[in-house]
């Protein structure tokens, strides 16, 4: 967020309007035309002649206010897909390690509030152990990680719950699957026996 709060002034500076545009989304969301868009912009980004463009990749792009505020939003959807991830990665381990039978246990999840489709989503990669052709990269994943907890601590906030997600993720990149997808989380809670 702030480095898009200092982009935006060195451009204003210049004369040059600005809009930041982050995505919630990834190559299938891209195809169809239905990405996210959290449009950040000073002004009313309707009236920016980027609009067109940014309606044309996603079916309701959205103002989230001013610059760095869709930033902001972004980095916290993605810190949200880290602790998903990892969590969900550490209770599908526990189960394997137990012989425990994923599929009921999935029955129940999918019942309760705790669900997020993007278990049902990842779930097959885990368990196949199959991290090939990544939507988003665990690289990526960690980076995002690693932003949170610099823009959280400069927000006054307490990110040190993340140092376990970090390590986990930095432990999975390590292990050579870095350009895999994030749901590789899975190898760095669960390796292989």
């Amino acid at each position: 967020p702030d480095e898009s709060r200092n982009f935006n002034k060195k451009l204003g500076q210049a004369g040059v309007k600005y809009l930041e545009a982050p995505v919630q989304g990834s190559h299938p969301e891209v195809a169809a035309g239905s990405l996210v868009i959290m449009v950040g912009s000073d002004e009313d980004p309707h009236l920016s002649p980027a609009w067109p463009v940014l309606e044309a990749l996603g079916d309701n792009p959205r103002h989230m206010g001013k610059v760095g505020e869709a930033a902001a939003i972004k980095l916290a959807f993605n810190q949200l897909v880290a602790s998903l991830m990892v969590g969900f990665a550490t209770s599908l381990g526990l189960l394997e390690r137990n012989n425990a039978d994923v599929e009921k246990f999935m029955e129940l999840l999918r019942e309760s509030k705790l669900y997020a489709p993007t278990f049902d989503k990842k779930l097959p990669r885990m368990l196949d152990r199959d991290f090939t052709n990544p939507n988003f990269p665990t690289k990526h994943l960690l980076k995002d990680i690693q932003l949170f907890q610099i823009e959280a601590k400069s927000a006054g906030l307490d990110p040190s719950m993340l140092a376990g997600l970090e390590a986990v993720i930095a432990k999975t990149c390590k292990e050579g699957l870095d350009d895999t997808d994030y749901s590789a989380v899975y190898s760095g809670v669960n390796p292989e026996q």
